[in-house]
C-alpha cells in the first residue's frame, strides 16, 4: 500500500511540480550525507533539489454516525531542499530560485487532488553557502483528507 499511499502522492506532486520549473535541473527523494554527495552531481544538474517527507500528524478526526472513525486530516511535513551553484550571487540566485518555488507550489495548493485540503510554505531562515554552493530549505505543509486504512 505504501507506494500508492496518500503521503507518497503528495511527495511525488511535490517532486513533480519542483521539477518542472525551468530553475531546477535535477530532483531526488534521496537525502545527502555530506558534501561529498553534493559534489558528486555534475554542474550541469544543479540546481538540485530534494524532496524528503515527514510522517503525516493527524490534526482532525470525522467520524460516521456511529461514532466509528471514517476520516483523518492529517498534516504532512515535505522538505524542498535546494542545492544551487553560485559563488558570485548566491542571494540572488537563492530568491530566484525560491521565489519560482513559491509561485508553482501555490499555483495550486491542491497539488491536483481533491483530497488536498491546504498546503502552506514556511521558508526556512538559516541559509547556507559555501564556495561555490548556496542551499536552503522550504518546508511545504500539506493538509489532506485520508481514511483510517493508510497514510
Amino acid at each position: 500500500m505504501a507506494a500508492g499511499s496518500k503521503r507518497e502522492l503528495i511527495l511525488n506532486a511535490v517532486a513533480a511540480k519542483v521539477l518542472a520549473l525551468d530553475s531546477i535541473l535535477q530532483t531526488e527523494r534521496k537525502p545527502l550525507k555530506g558534501i561529498s554527495d553534493l559534489q558528486a552531481f555534475a554542474q550541469t544538474q544543479l540546481p538540485l533539489t530534494i524532496i524528503l517527507g515527514g510522517m503525516p500528524v493527524p490534526v482532525d478526526k470525522k467520524s460516521d454516525r456511529t461514532r466509528k472513525l471514517d476520516k483523518v486530516v492529517s498534516k504532512l511535513g515535505v522538505d524542498v531542499l535546494i542545492y544551487a551553484l553560485d559563488n558570485v550571487t548566491p542571494d540572488s540566485t537563492m530568491s530566484s530560485i525560491a521565489d519560482d518555488v513559491w509561485v508553482t507550489l501555490y499555483e495550486d495548493i491542491t497539488l491536483g487532488y481533491k483530497w488536498v485540503l491546504d498546503l502552506e510554505i514556511v521558508p526556512d531562515a538559516r541559509v547556507a553557502v559555501w564556495d561555490p554552493y548556496v542551499a536552503f530549505r522550504m518546508l511545504t505543509n500539506v493538509t489532506y483528507l485520508h481514511d483510517n486504512g493508510g497514510i
